[in-house]
C-alpha cells in the first residue's frame, strides 16, 4: 500500500489495518506494524490514530458501516430480525477478528455501530416491546450471534485443526465415549466449516420463536 498522501489518510490507515487483521488476526495489528506497512514514520500514524484502542474502534466502525444494508427492511418484525441477524453473522464470517472488538463490556460506539443496534431495537419495538425490553431482547439476540461466532475458525486453512479433530474423534471412539452418547457420534459426522451456517440458522429460528411468540397460540 502506498503512503497515505492525499485523500483521507486516516481512512486509508484504517483500511490497511483491516487488511492486516483479515490476513493475520488482531495480533498482527499494532501501531508499529501499521506504520511499517504504510511506509510512514510512527509519529505520522499517531497523528491520525491516537492509539491501538482508537484504531480497533475505527476498524469496527468501517466494517459495520459497510455491513449495514442500504435496502429497506421487510415490514414484518421477524423478517427484519432474521435479516439483521444474518447481516451481523456475515460480518463475523468475513472478519472473525471483529468479534473480539465488539463482544466486550466497552464496545465501540461510533455512528455505524449504534445504527446497527438501532435497527435491531426498532424491530423489537415494532413487535410490541417497550424501549427497555427491546434493548434486553437485543442483548439476547446479539449474545446468541456472538456466541455462535466463537465457533468460526480464524484460519480455515490451518492444518493443525484437522489433525486435532481427527485425533480427538479417534480417541473418543476408541474409549467408547461415542457409543453411550448418540449426540457425540452425530456431532462427529458433521463438519463445522460447512455446517456452521446451518447450526446458526437452526438456533436463530428457535430463538426468535421465543422472543416473538405467535399471537395465535
Amino acid at each position: 500500500m502506498p503512503p497515505p498522501t492525499g485523500g483521507e489518510p486516516r481512512e486509508r490507515l484504517v483500511r490497511l489495518a483491516v487488511e492486516l487483521a483479515d490476513s493475520g488476526g488482531l495480533d498482527l495489528v499494532s501501531m508499529r506494524v501499521l506504520a511499517d506497512r504504510a511506509a510512514l514514520p510512527a509519529h505520522t500514524v499517531y497523528r491520525h490514530v491516537r492509539n491501538r484502542a482508537e484504531l480497533l474502534s475505527a476498524m469496527a466502525e468501517q466494517i459495520t458501516a459497510t455491513g449495514i444494508p442500504t435496502a429497506p427492511l421487510p415490514r414484518d418484525p421477524r423478517q427484519q430480525l432474521e435479516q439483521l441477524a444474518g447481516d451481523e453473522w456475515t460480518m463475523y464470517r468475513r472478519h472473525p477478528w471483529l468479534l473480539a472488538v465488539l463482544a466486550t463490556d466497552r464496545p465501540p460506539t461510533g455512528p455505524a455501530v449504534l445504527t446497527m443496534v438501532d435497527r435491531v431495537v426498532a424491530a423489537f419495538t415494532s413487535a410490541g416491546y417497550d424501549p427497555a425490553e427491546a434493548f434486553r431482547a437485543y442483548l439476547v439476540l446479539s449474545g446468541y450471534i456472538q456466541g455462535m461466532a466463537l465457533l468460526i475458525r480464524h484460519d480455515p486453512a490451518d492444518p493443525t485443526y484437522q489433525t486435532w479433530r481427527s485425533a480427538t474423534r479417534s480417541r473418543l471412539e476408541r474409549t467408547g465415549r461415542t457409543q453411550v452418547r448418540p449426540w457425540l457420534a452425530a456431532a462427529g459426522r458433521t463438519t463445522p466449516d460447512t455446517d456452521l451456517d446451518t447450526w446458526f440458522q437452526f438456533g436463530l429460528r428457535r430463538l426468535l420463536d421465543g422472543l416473538l411468540p405467535d399471537p395465535a397460540r
